[in-house]
């Protein structure tokens, strides 16, 4: 086999190698039965039982109207939590919005224009606003009581203070199950696309097919996107399965552009796949194979801020999680759906999956290209 200039009979070529591919998935009853119907039934159970990501909700705004030392006081009430950091203290509603939006922060303190006179003059309660963002239901629960517990302490120790009343609100209404259900949808995809890509050069030297298809008229590049074809349509066509169950069955929302997150998604399924057929080139045996793939979900479930939150992780390991394309596709996953982001509103996470597929590629490109020599 040697790399040859692209030629009329290109196409022919990877159709009748990704035909191919297809139909040896297609043959192992059990394997393409699980591909599709297993991640629908986990999807079922993780939504069923107590679960899912947890993640501190430690960073809010105070946006003070008031500007008097009463309202200095909730700020570092907060601070004293050791739950929650004061992000910024601010007096433009708007530019609280703005984080909140963007998941800089995971809630706002709005204090009004007349909150120290209140508290001085003891007619009416004196009150406090408590937005939270409820895209993420777990966040929004210990953030409301952290902060409200700590607001509610300081209105029983302030000399001036005759009471306090906390107004919660949910920025984003999202159910429980809802909240739940968001990150599953990358992380089953995630798992599918990865074992289909994992085991697919491997499989074909355990069983002596890849000495024939060396001797085809197939060039090496030809090889290559023939074997990338078959988990970019499996990962395709568990998106949509996994996506209409979610919303359809389960009431996601979908408040961002669906096409949008359908386009992230095929980034995230080709640097999976890129990273999955390296894999399958570093090994000998199909069963090799499986451990490795089984490590790396280990491996990825620790750093993407699946089951640790990435704000938790020490510094050079949340470094780490930069380079795995699960955790910029769980961002891009909560931003679409929950807070309906936008394009640009996700340009950082869209652009560490594009730089993501650069080096997967060219990893896996450089790896199968020893292998076949």
């Amino acid at each position: 086999m040697s790399d040859r200039g692209m030629d009329g009979s290109m196409f022919h070529r990877i159709r009748t190698l990704a035909t191919k591919e297809l139909w040896q998935l297609r043959s192992d009853k059990i394997f393409a039965g699980l591909l599709i119907i297993v991640p629908l039934m986990l999807l079922g159970m993780v939504v069923s039982v107590a679960g899912g990501e947890t993640r501190p909700a430690d960073r809010v705004i105070v946006v003070d109207h008031d500007r008097s030392a009463q309202s200095r006081r909730i700020a570092q009430a907060l601070e004293n939590t050791r739950e929650i950091v004061v992000h910024a203290r601010i007096d433009r509603l708007a530019d609280g919005d703005r984080a909140l939006f963007e998941g800089l922060v995971q809630g706002l303190v709005v204090i009004p224009p007349d909150y120290g006179r209140l508290l001085r003059e003891g007619v009416r309660p004196a009150e406090v606003l408590l937005v939270v963002d409820a895209s993420n239901t777990f966040v929004a629960i210990r953030l409301l009581g952290t902060a409200s517990g700590a607001i509610r302490a300081l209105g029983t120790t302030q000399t001036d203070a005759q009471s306090i009343e906390v107004r919660p609100t949910r920025y984003f209404e999202i159910t429980a199950l809802q909240g739940r259900l968001a990150p599953q949808l990358g992380f089953l995809l995630y798992q599918v696309v990865l074992m289909v890509a994992g085991l697919s050069i491997v499989r074909e030297a355990e069983t002596g097919t890849l000495e024939q298809l060396l001797v085809t008229p197939l060039a090496r590049l030809e090889l290559i996107v023939g074997k990338m074809l078959p988990p970019l349509l499996v990962g395709i066509i568990n998106f949509w399965a996994l996506f209409a169950a979610a919303r359809w069955i389960w009431d996601l929302p979908a408040r961002g552009s669906v096409l949008l997150l359908f386009g992230t998604a095929l980034l995230f399924i080709l640097a999976q796949s890129a990273w999955g057929l390296f894999l399958s080139s570093r090994v000998r045996r199909q069963q090799q194979a499986t451990q490795l793939i089984f490590v790396q979900i280990l491996f990825d479930m620790a750093f993407c801020g699946y089951v640790v939150p990435v704000e938790n992780l020490p510094g050079f390991l949340s470094w780490i999680s930069e380079l795995l394309p699960l955790r910029h596709y769980l961002v891009l996953v909560r931003s679409i759906l929950l807070r309906g982001g936008g394009f640009v509103d996700n340009l950082v996470p869209i652009g560490a999956l594009v730089a993501l597929n650069v080096v997967f590629w060219t990893l896996g490109v450089i790896s199968l290209r020893q292998r076949l020599q």
